[in-house]
């Protein structure tokens, strides 16, 4: 039956008109609806029957014309069937996310951070976006709605811009495309926060007060507080480490490294009993430091503040910023120059005393 006005309302189910101006265009008649479709031959000889939209919502005109721009398509060596298929089939953003976490990020010392941020923020805001069709303006807004947390937002920037590079790389995307090379990051304010001499104090009265309840979470602080590590280090500990007055880590976030412990800390771990492959046995002291520091009155002193005050001390002690690096197990000497700020304190703090000697000298020969 020909495909014409007239006949599409004689139709009964099971009738296939076919068009006698564009080849290969049809419509079926089923029970419930009328279909067109259209039929034709890739340039590898693939047969191709592609629905092009229901009667009457897509008018016999419009199919024509919608059938003809197709056609056009077909014979320049096109195939739409085709690339309809390979763009269902192109993974979306959260699908990039679990290859970058098994592929990449599951490596990372990290990648735990990564997945978080993964969960919390990339996934339920793009998460069914489709790879290629993340854009500037997604990944804009995104950036912008975490103003009040700037930190956190310029994190969730750099790993979205990162899983775009391997976008590219794994050819889900062009290269050169990535739509987080323009956003302009939030300033940071580098947080310099030390532990004082009266908070040290009543830090000291409050552990000593917590080691009999809680002597695993008091033995981690304290190794934070006397040694300088990071806690990722603490909490991965091994009593089989220790040589001597030497925990010898087989890896750390800056590789193979050894954190030398002082006379109180052996004295601490002496009375540790072993009751773990760590020597905490325990991941986190998060609780008890919560406890601490609000008993301590002083909320805002986070566990890797703990890390700063070890440097602080060092430095007033006399030691170098070279010598406070590998204390610290720093890679890059430039890490450790975000101290000199204290070395210039303690510098001013040293002339001043210096200058008060000789005028003593001075003044009591003149």
């Amino acid at each position: 039956m020909k495909l014409t006005s007239g006949n599409i309302r004689k139709g009964k189910p099971g009738d296939v008109l076919r068009d006698e101006k564009i080849r290969g265009l049809h419509l079926r008649v089923f029970e419930n609806r009328a279909s067109y479709y259209l039929y034709y031959r890739s340039k590898g000889g693939k047969e191709r029957r592609p629905k092009l939209g229901d009667h009457p919502a897509l008018t016999f005109q419009s199919a024509r014309e919608i059938a003809r721009k197709l056609l056009i398509d077909v014979a320049t060596g096109l195939d739409p069937v085709a690339e309809r298929e390979a763009k269902r089939a192109e993974p979306f953003i959260g699908d990039l996310c679990d290859r970058y976490m098994s592929d990449y990020g599951s490596l990372k010392k990290t990648g735990n951070q990564d997945q978080a941020l993964i969960d919390n923020i990339i996934k339920p805001t793009v998460g069914r976006i489709k790879v290629t069709a993340l854009g500037y303006t997604d990944v804009s807004d995104l950036h912008r709605r975490m103003n009040d947390t700037p930190y956190r937002a310029n994190r969730m920037l750099a790993l979205l811009s990162k899983m775009m590079n391997l976008a590219e790389k794994w050819e889900y995307r062009e290269n050169h495309s990535n739509p987080c090379r323009h956003v302009t990051r939030f300033k940071e304010h580098k947080r310099k926060r030390y532990m004082q001499p009266s908070e040290a104090a009543r830090i000291a009265t409050l552990l000593n007060q917590h080691k009999k309840d809680n002597p695993q979470s008091v033995l981690f602080i304290w190794l934070l507080i006397l040694t300088g590590a990071r806690k990722s280090e603490i909490a991965s500990a091994r009593w089989d480490w220790l040589e001597g007055n030497r925990l010898n880590l087989p890896d750390s976030k800056t590789g193979e490294r050894t954190i030398y412990l002082p006379i109180q800390v052996m004295g601490l771990l002496k009375d540790m009993p072993h009751i773990s492959d760590t020597i905490t046995g325990i991941k986190d002291p998060k609780r008890l430091w919560s406890l601490i520091r609000k008993s301590a009155s002083v909320p805002d002193l986070r566990l890797h503040d703990l890390r700063h005050s070890f440097a602080s001390a060092a430095l007033a002690a006399g030691l170098t910023l070279s010598q406070i690096g590998e204390l610290l197990g720093h890679a890059n000497t430039q890490t450790t120059h975000r101290y000199a700020h204290l070395m210039d304190e303690t510098a001013i703090e040293s002339a001043n005393v210096t200058a008060n000697k000789i005028e003593e000298m001075m003044d009591a020969h003149g």
